[in-house]
């Protein structure tokens, strides 16, 4: 086991360095930009305490025989590349010339810092000798089993911080936390002392002279104001909050909009333009944007999730502690439902490339209540007395138009079990026949959300689909027979008058078809197979996908 340079030097001296005998070692003849994909690899390994990259050895082991000139200047070149590329730079532990008589080579001591360690844009894995590069899915794994050593906002920074905004942060603190005391308001800076945040480049964020900037809109897309503000604790105090959410006759949820900035504040990527946090408040949205990791694109429009990760572990506890931020990973989810509760469209992220990161984009609608949404709400909670599988039926039919592949990776742990149950309810909103057929929408849906009533005539469509789908259900589980009430089931009607008139008028006149015959008081028995039903039923769900 190779522990230190010493033990590299004397396993080259023995002829004992091969690759395949040491699994924290790779080797190369010569030095190449494209390389740091090595040490990234390395670097990722969670059994390796240190690994090592030698670089003036072959593969088999053997010593290239390159002078003193060569191994200085490959140290140079090797020490740019990682100062450019590595990020975390720490992951470079050193970098030595070390020589075996008149043959020199250079080792570079690699450590695994308790981060994702990056060379240029990528990050890479190494399984046996083969190293490629990771997904982002594969990135997140990676993040969450590594202890995150290299806390961004933990990190030391001394700055000059906000009196008016260290004391509110204070305030919050002694609510929440009564053993802690308020700390006097001519030294605001004692309650940072007391929680470790002094000095530290969380404080310099949340009340030093950190920036974002503010954006409004008029109703032709035109910026009337762009503003820039100190301290992103502002960014969440309740009153900011209130006069965005009500600015000029704006109505938006105040708890999403908390939400949204919460989580921009917690989770920007820091390391470049202090996350550059931009809000842009337009008459019908709000749009929150920050920069980000790449890895961060798993979470988007994952609403129905509690997954959560952040690089910054010290400024996500404080926000904790004081409260502005949820401990349990519901922020994503609030967002979601207070936007629906509130007669609004869903919430969605988009994310952009920036440069070496990713920008972040959250967009929070408002604007006047919708009805039909809020009615359809009030269906689904009618169907499903459980509030979250409610909200799961009503983002399905805003998502039909997507692959139900990719919505399922907005749902994650218990919200599965939900997601599942409600797609395959027969007196939900959906129809759904497996990932090929898609999700259509029920009858009342379409009628809720296009007319706002609960009846209407059928098209000739929607009845030769009745039809079909009637014979098919109806013979394999009832013999044949159908009744008014079933049938109602079947189309997703009501039971209004108008909706049991119609449903009586559809059997009479399968009957006066010879499709169905009466067989009893309210009972009708299919007497004769659909026209084209299995080719009825197909173009149906290829007309919906």
């Amino acid at each position: 086991m190779i522990k230190n340079s010493e033990d590299v030097v004397s396993a080259v001296e023995k002829g004992e360095i091969c690759e395949h005998l040491h699994q924290n070692v790779e080797l190369k003849e010569q030095w190449d930009q494209k390389h740091g994909n090595k040490i990234s690899a390395l670097a990722n390994k969670l059994d390796q305490i240190s690994c090592y990259l030698i670089v003036g050895i072959t593969d088999d082991g053997k010593i290239c025989g390159y002078d003193s000139k060569w191994a200085k200047k490959t140290e140079e070149v090797i020490s740019q590349h990682i100062n450019k590329n590595l990020d975390p730079v720490q992951a470079c532990k050193k970098i030595e010339c070390q020589n075996i008589g008149n043959s020199w080579f250079v080792v570079v001591t690699i450590q695994n810092t308790g981060e994702v360690t990056y060379w240029g844009d990528h990050s890479y894995s190494a399984a046996g000798t083969t190293i490629k590069e990771m997904s982002p899915n594969e990135v997140l794994q990676l993040r969450i089993q590594l202890p995150g050593l290299t806390d961004y906002s933990k990190q030391h920074h001394r700055s000059s911080y906000d009196k008016d905004l260290v004391n509110r942060f204070s305030s919050e603190i002694s609510k929440r936390s009564p053993m802690l005391e308020r700390s006097n308001e001519d030294e605001p800076d004692d309650c940072l002392k007391t929680l470790g945040l002094y000095e530290r480049q969380a404080a310099r964020l949340l009340f030093g002279k950190t920036s974002y900037r503010v954006v409004i809109f008029d109703y032709e897309e035109e910026p009337i104001s762009n503003n820039k503000y100190e301290g992103l604790l502002s960014l969440l105090l309740p009153e900011f909050i209130t006069e965005l959410c009500h600015k000029d006759g704006n109505h938006f949820s105040e708890k999403a909009l908390k939400e949204a900035l919460a989580n921009a504040v917690a989770h920007a990527a820091y390391f470049e333009s202090d996350g550059d946090i931009i809000i842009e408040v337009h008459p019908n949205r709000i749009v929150v944007s920050n920069l980000c990791l790449q890895e961060s694109t798993y979470f988007a429009n994952r609403w129905f999730s509690r997954s959560h990760k952040t690089v910054n572990g010290l400024l996500m506890e404080t926000l904790r502690v004081a409260g502005y931020v949820d401990e349990l990973g519901r922020g994503k989810n609030l967002i979601f439902s207070e936007s629906i509760r509130n007669g609004r469209r869903p919430p969605e992220v988009s994310i952009e490339k920036s440069g070496k990161y990713q920008r972040w984009k959250l967009t929070i609608f408002g604007g006047q209540e919708d009805q039909k949404l809020l009615r359809l709400l009030t269906r689904c909670k009618e169907i499903f007395p459980d509030e979250k599988k409610a909200l799961i039926a009503v983002a399905l039919v805003y998502w039909r138009e997507r692959p139900v592949k990719e919505i399922r990776k907005f749902v994650d742990g218990d919200f599965e079990r939900q997601f599942a149950e409600v797609l395959t309810d027969v007196n939900g909103p959906l129809l759904y026949a497996g990932e090929d057929s898609g999700i259509i929408i029920r009858r009342w849906v379409t009628v809720l959300l296009g007319e706002g009533k609960d009846s209407k005539a059928l098209s000739h469509k929607e009845e030769e689909f009745l039809k079909a789908i009637s014979y098919q259900f109806q013979t394999k589980h009832h013999g044949g027979i159908v009744t008014p009430i079933e049938l109602r089931k079947l189309a997703s009607m009501g039971n209004s008058k108008s909706e049991v008139t119609l449903s009586c008028s559809i059997l009479k006149r399968w009957g006066d078809d010879g499709v169905v015959i009466k067989s009893g008081w309210g009972k009708y028995k299919f007497v004769q197979r659909p026209q084209n039903e299995k080719k009825t039923i197909d173009e149906i769900w290829k007309m919906f996908k």
